[in-house]
């Protein structure tokens, strides 16, 4: 971990005692050295990081991991490994149902693939703006709204203030971590970004780690 992620997780854990028992489970969070290893990429590589990025999120929309999981293995193979935007297009509607993608699915990924490949979607802009500027110009696009957004923000840009309060395993995290007897909702899980700030993605990835404990 890079040094300015190491004193945001020792600042944070300092600040939130509570999720100490699950950093020592689960060890530091991947997200940041994904980020910044994003950033070190040659311009080609960085921009087929990028689409990947916003990609895998789409497949894992309201699906369990190992399913979503499933679904990124057939369509690794069917592109033959290169997850791009000219080879969704030729893969097509029909082919990417046949993968087993719902037809939601299937639109959102040929939506993002003509965006980026007219150029009306520039991958390398994203990294320049800030996380709110990043979600309003992702939610533009078809099938892709705030929770796929903070996937992009935490798992490719590495941003340090991403919170996830939509997210299932987030929910039942809190609640399990803080003891609450019934599963909090969204918009009472919305407010609290602000009390895990500057450092809410952390607080967003330990969340869905304390489901392991």
């Amino acid at each position: 971990m890079a040094a300015g992620g190491a004193a945001a997780l020792a600042a944070f854990l300092l600040r939130h005692p509570e999720f100490r028992e699950v950093r020592a489970s689960a060890g530091e969070p991947e997200f940041i050295a994904a980020g910044a290893g994003t950033l070190k990429l040659d311009v080609d590589r960085k921009r087929a990081r990028l689409f990947e990025g916003l990609a895998v999120p789409i497949l894992h929309q309201q699906l369990s991991g190992n399913v979503a999981r499933v679904l990124e293995t057939r369509l690794a193979e069917a592109s033959g490994g290169e997850l791009s935007p000219q080879t969704l297009l030729s893969l097509g509607a029909d082919r990417l149902r046949s993968l087993g993608l719902s037809a939601s699915k299937a639109r959102a990924l040929l939506g993002l693939s003509e965006e980026v490949a007219s150029g009306r979607l520039a991958l390398e802009s994203l990294v320049e703006m800030d996380d709110e500027a990043v979600t309003s110009r992702l939610c533009e696009l078809w099938g892709f709204g705030p929770w796929s957004a903070h996937m992009f923000l935490l798992f490719t840009l590495g941003r340090m203030d991403v919170w996830a309060p939509a997210d299932l395993g987030v929910r039942k995290g809190y609640a399990k971590l803080y003891g609450l007897a019934e599963l909090p909702s969204a918009r009472e899980l919305a407010d609290q970004k602000e009390h895990y700030s500057p450092s809410a993605s952390i607080a967003t990835w330990y969340l869905w780690r304390v489901l392991e404990l």
